[in-house]
């Protein structure tokens, strides 16, 4: 039988998995009534204490964890900037760990951290993160955490991340507007959830123009950012090449740019080239980069906020979303009259 985890305490008690955590260290922001009622789910669902990890959770460090996929997109670089500064602010000290998208390094990371005694994480999950693995290294040690940028299908956190469905079907209305017909999308790691949701929203602004895209190419990694074989992959399997190449995020988007100009064929003039997340370098390239923007900021300051709520006892009992809203960045790569 499933031994019982906090999450499985804080569903039965009707309260956060931070809340559960806190009256497991007795802290004194939880009121009595509510530490009464959380260690009788404990009682009620024969919940068994982890001595070892409240000794390790039972006082505050004034540290937070950040743990991304990697360091090299600048989407990161400026979310980690974000999570850094909001976390400064409150006088925390972040600690930052990088699982290169790799889903045990990820799980040593979160464990080194507890042990570390940080006193809770915002992960940026690496693709194919499994429920089991955040159950394991996380709720069982009871560490509050703020999910970023990325879902795991199944497990219920704080998550913050911008409407990809809604970045996707924005860049789909443009490309439509301006007459693509074939459109082909690069990057990204095929199961990933927000990849499938650019795709889905893409596919729906483009209708009912575009069927379907005229070339689908993932990638192993989202760190996989140069590859000009990738265009001529596009181009053979779209002779001529397509009227659209679409990047899952700007990096890819760039790469394609310079790609195309090595075979002679121009961003914005002879193929219109679009991505996502509006990083710096996307206005600063020429021609600019029609990109939608995530607000990589906006998001790192929101899990940060998400994550101390709930080291003061203000997480609500139900897991909170927060869903940015996108906003598309018109410049010359897909407009060549415009730079």
């Amino acid at each position: 039988m499933k031994r019982p985890t906090i999450k499985d305490v804080a569903a039965h008690a009707g309260v956060s998995k931070a809340t559960v955590s806190l009256v497991l260290r007795d802290s004194d922001q939880i009121p009595e009534s509510t530490k009464a009622r959380v260690r009788g789910s404990m009682a009620a669902l024969g919940y068994v204490y982890n001595r070892r990890a409240a000794e390790m959770r039972g006082f505050s460090s004034r540290t937070l964890g950040l743990v991304v996929a990697n360091i090299r997109n600048p989407y990161f670089a400026e979310l980690t900037q974000a999570v850094e500064d909001r976390a400064h602010a409150d006088r925390f000290t972040l600690l930052l760990g990088c699982s290169n998208d790799d889903v045990q390094r990820q799980r040593e990371l979160l464990r080194t951290m507890a042990e570390q005694r940080v006193d809770g994480v915002v992960l940026l999950p690496a693709n194919r993160t499994a429920p089991a693995d955040l159950t394991a290294t996380l709720d069982e040690v009871g560490m509050p955490h703020v999910l970023v940028a990325r879902a795991v299908p199944g497990y219920q956190s704080n998550y913050v991340s911008a409407d990809n469905r809604a970045a996707g079907r924005l860049l789909g209305e443009h490309l439509r507007e301006r007459g693509a017909r074939s459109v082909a999308f690069v990057g990204g790691v095929a199961d990933s959830v927000p990849r499938q949701d650019r795709i889905a929203g893409l596919l729906a602004g483009l209708t009912p123009r575009v069927d379907g895209l005229a070339v689908d190419i993932p990638s192993e990694r989202d760190a996989d950012f140069e590859a000009p074989q990738i265009v001529d992959a596009v181009i053979g399997a779209v002779p001529g090449a397509p009227d659209a190449v679409v990047g899952y995020n700007d990096m890819y988007a760039l790469g394609i740019m310079s790609a195309l100009r090595s075979r002679g064929l121009e961003p914005g003039r002879d193929v219109m080239v679009a991505g996502f997340d509006n990083v710096p370098e996307a206005e600063t390239r020429y021609p600019g980069l029609t990109t939608v923007d995530g607000f990589p900021a906006r998001a790192g300051v929101a899990a940060t906020e998400l994550l101390l709520d709930a080291l003061g006892g203000q997480e609500p009992s139900e897991p909170q979303v927060v869903s940015l809203e996108p906003v598309l960045r018109v410049r010359g790569s897909t407009v060549a009259d415009q730079t």
